[in-house]
């Protein structure tokens, strides 16, 4: 207890020391940004100040500010500038900051080695940037795609291994997918009943599908799984009634807005998500099916009975069928000519009508259809090399959840069925990948990536050698950190 009284001590003066330094270097800043008339831009170091401080003090806070803003960036006064504060700086900081904090053991945190699936994630990161300089005469465009898809996630991913969040983040997070499910429902809502009460950036689709804040339904429809897999653990484990009722109906709200993005691809993830969470919490899913039924039968004759004849013609369309049957057909044909390396990052649209060719009914003749499916994409232009990288943590992790599996507690917030139920969610965004490219939504990549971490971070702590160390153990040292 005195060396970890010391520690704190130490960490105490360090953290404030890197303040004061942080501090005087945003005076300057400001003082010369006034001195130019930029007053406006002067404001940004004084907002950047207390978000500093509170980065120091709690970095999982980043996770909860990133989650909670990162879909409203499109309405905010400055879309692009958010996007790069928010998106493209907010997780390499974070990053930056545990290392720091982990280095010169600022804080305590719990034991977090990395190992395989880190050193795939580091390699692709290296092989996608010379597979971009040799591959493209203008590398610049792709290289900022390749930091949003690949540098940002990775960064997301290896701040939750190594802030390695306990029970107490995870009730914080439950918090967190409780807005998500209730803001997410109601401008999913107002864009079937009321869209002119709405943003113009948010009609996208509008009238066709359901998408919120986040522009894409099957997006939207994984954010809202997301939630409600959260939701849902805590409906098992709050001791409050009032607070279980509440998040009972916000799950409910969930999956019914995932149906309501009319994705066939949500509507498959989503009976898998179903089926999955019926095996873990019965009691409370079948209550919950029962009463979503009937709610949505009661929609489904009075509000949204207009809506009903656009729900059958998503059955019956064939069209984005046919398109997506003839470009995988061309991405097949070239991942038959270059198999291993693939044709170059962000060479697909470049390469891929020329392998158009009649497919049965299936024709596509004037344009360009781009891909649909994210994992065929990385095959094609990373070829089987980059494909194995990208999926290699996913396999590493989920093999070991198994390995772990019985050494975890059956009940309670850090338990199985908390790493069931991420499973579940990553399984929703695999199957959703599969009918659309994500690599246009890095937002939902970044989500891909923040989950493992989750599930690494849970399934870490009872891997071999490490089983003194119990869960228990680690929340009460991170708690006095």
């Amino acid at each position: 207890m005195d060396i970890l009284r010391t520690r704190l001590g130490q960490g105490s003066r360090h953290r404030t020391l890197l303040l004061l330094v942080i501090g005087m270097i945003l005076s300057v800043m400001v003082a010369y940004l006034i001195s130019l008339g930029y007053w406006f831009i002067a404001l940004a170091p004084l907002v950047l100040i207390p978000l500093l401080v509170l980065l120091s003090i709690y970095p999982f806070s980043g996770v909860i500010l990133w989650l909670l803003f990162m879909p409203f960036v499109s309405v905010s006064p400055n879309p692009s500038l958010a996007y790069w504060i928010i998106y493209r700086l907010l997780p390499p900081t974070l990053l930056c900051l545990v290392i720091f904090y982990r280095t010169l053991k600022i804080r305590e945190y719990p034991p977090a080695r990395l190992g395989p699936p880190e050193l795939a994630m580091g390699i692709m990161a290296l092989i996608v940037p010379v597979s971009i300089l040799l591959f493209q005469t203008d590398p610049n465009r792709p290289l900022i795609r390749f930091g949003d898809r690949m540098i940002v996630p990775f960064c997301m991913y290896l701040v939750i291994r190594l802030i390695a969040p306990r029970e107490k983040e995870i009730k914080q997070l439950q918090w967190l997918a409780l807005f998500i499910a209730i803001s997410q429902s109601i401008i999913g809502f107002l864009s079937w009943v009321l869209p002119q009460a709405l943003p113009q950036v948010w009609h996208y689709l509008q009238g066709d599908r359901t998408t919120g804040s986040l522009k894409d339904p099957d997006l939207y429809a994984s954010m809202l799984i997301f939630s409600a897999a959260i939701l849902i653990h805590g409906v098992e484990n709050h001791r409050s009634g009032f607070v279980r009722t509440v998040l009972f109906l916000a799950t409910g709200l969930c999956f019914a807005f995932a149906f309501l993005s009319l994705e066939r691809a949500a509507w498959l993830g989503g009976i898998f998500v179903i089926i999955g969470l019926v095996f873990l919490y019965p009691k409370t899913m079948l209550r919950l099916i029962i009463i979503g039924s009937i709610i949505m039968t009661i929609l489904g004759i009075g509000i949204f009975s207009t809506h009903i004849p656009l729900l059958v013609n998503r059955f019956s369309e064939f069209n984005p069928v046919y398109d997506r049957i003839v470009v995988f057909d061309a991405m097949v044909q070239m991942v038959q000519i270059k198999p291993v390396w693939g044709w170059g990052y962000e060479t697909l649209d470049l390469n891929v009508q020329q392998f158009y060719r009649r497919v049965g009914e299936a024709t596509i003749v004037t344009r360009l259809v781009t891909s649909h499916n994210t994992y065929l994409t990385i095959l094609t232009e990373l070829g089987l090399a980059g494909l194995g990288l990208f999926m290699f943590p996913v396999a590493w992790w989920f093999v070991l959840s198994i390995r772990v599996w019985k050494q975890m507690p059956k009940k309670g917030y850090w338990s199985r069925s908390l790493l069931a139920s991420l499973w579940l969610v990553m399984l929703f965004n695999f199957t959703v990948s599969n009918f659309m490219d994500m690599r246009w939504y890095p937002i939902g990549l970044t989500l891909w990536w923040l989950l493992l971490g989750l599930i690494a971070n849970m399934v870490y702590p009872y891997l071999k050698g490490r089983e003194s160390r119990t869960a228990v153990q680690i929340d009460t040292e991170y708690s006095h950190g």
